[in-house]
């Protein structure tokens, strides 16, 4: 059976959500690639150790999570939209996620 990859990129990203709502580090650490990448806008990216040096200080540290979040799958790329906020910060979520071998590769906060 052909699997959509549409949707399993986005189901992988949706869970990343969910984790992050219930502010589980260790689900969250669990759906990227060990070698993942973010970056803010067109700016420069953070991978590998920096990229979960800033998963943990960024988002599980301030309890990130994005409220009615919007999903929109092109291929192995997964937008989500929606209000994002932490301890101290909230902002319009537009980011942008990349999904490879069932694993996030990259995050990119689209401004």
């Amino acid at each position: 059976m052909i699997k959509n990859t549409n949707t399993n990129a986005e189901n992988i990203v949706k869970s990343l959500i969910e984790a992050m709502a219930q502010n589980s580090a260790e689900k969250m650490r669990s759906l990227f690639h060990n070698e993942a990448k973010q970056a803010y806008g067109e700016g420069k990216w953070k991978s590998g150790e920096a990229f979960f040096s800033w998963l943990q200080s960024d988002i599980i540290d301030r309890k990130g999570q994005v409220d009615n979040p919007k999903f929109t799958s092109e291929g192995n790329q997964v937008f989500v939209t929606g209000q994002y906020s932490s301890e101290g910060y909230t902002n319009k979520a537009n980011f942008l996620f990349r999904v490879e071998d069932r694993k996030i590769s990259s995050w990119q906060m689209k401004y």
